[in-house]
């Protein structure tokens, strides 16, 4: 065999290791971008629930446009007052809680700006390129990104287990409707005893309405916070892992979120708890 027969058989066996190599490294980051994907949309559902958990604290009780109109033409009636755009909210709807504008647009920044950062750690997946000699380094990168990330989801997740959000205006609502009751002179015994009754399946039918609203939102905090810790340990032995591994890590993560979803109120509360003191070490 001729030196220069033997020079292409070496670089012909040198370029299918390599493509082969890159082929490997590409269905590895492909199968890790899977769990990456999971991990983003289970954070960004929980931060779907907690938005929606905090502006059901303003949310009054639904009412018939009818009723809602003939309560506005009362208000109206009875408002001896100039009306202006800080007031015109609580003459149409008096039982809603009211936030200030500045208030509502800082909480609204603070939960896009959330959103963003854990858009941001999905896209550095995006944007690797799965076959190339940077991949892996990029993987090892992001890392440290994402136990800060990690590290803020527990903290999020302890500070909602250990304070849920209320729902403030039907409680105003119910509180002052409790009020007129004990104020009125006219109903005898029977009738009172009655309408504190009824008042009282009311306030039982909100705290368990605000207890759902809890389990709804930390049943997906805690999906989160799980899926990100099996991230995390993929991506610190991401070289030491091969496309089985990876794969397997994206079924049991499936299989985890169904165990959460099954999960009683009080098991969340218990995983909830257990994330704020692991925030706090």
């Amino acid at each position: 065999m001729t030196a220069s027969k033997f020079s292409q058989i070496c670089r012909t066996t040198l370029i299918v290791a390599t493509l082969s190599l890159l082929a490997a490294c590409s269905q590895k980051a492909e199968t890790l971008k899977l769990s990456v994907t999971q991990f983003g949309t289970a954070t960004q559902a929980a931060f779907d629930s907690y938005g929606t958990a905090y502006d059901a604290q303003f949310t009054s009780f639904s009412k018939a446009p009818s009723a809602q109109r003939d309560e506005f033409v009362t208000n109206m009636t009875d408002f001896t007052g100039t009306v202006s755009a800080s007031n015109i909210d609580v003459l149409i709807d008096p039982d809603g809680a009211k936030i200030d504008p500045s208030v509502a647009r800082q909480w609204q920044d603070t939960l896009s700006g959330l959103r963003t950062q854990y858009q941001q750690f999905v896209a550095i997946f995006d944007n690797i390129e799965a076959g190339s000699a940077l991949g892996a380094s990029a993987v090892t990168q992001s890392g440290p990104i994402l136990e800060k990330l990690r590290g803020q989801l527990a903290t999020i997740t302890g500070d909602f287990t250990k304070n849920p959000p209320q729902l403030l205006a039907k409680r105003s609502t119910l509180i002052a409707k409790l009020n007129a009751i004990r104020a009125d002179k006219t109903d005898d015994q029977d009738a009172h005893t009655l309408r504190y009754q009824l008042w009282w399946q009311d306030w039982q039918a909100l705290t368990e309405a605000e207890k759902q609203m809890q389990t709804d939102t930390l049943r997906k905090f805690v999906s989160a916070n799980t899926l990100g810790n099996r991230l995390q340990n993929q991506i610190d032995n991401y070289a030491r892992l091969d496309v089985a591994s990876l794969l397997s890590a994206v079924e049991q993560g499936i299989s985890l979120v169904g165990d959460i979803n099954k999960m009683s109120p009080q098991e969340l509360i218990t995983q909830g708890t257990a994330l704020a003191q692991t925030a706090t070490n």
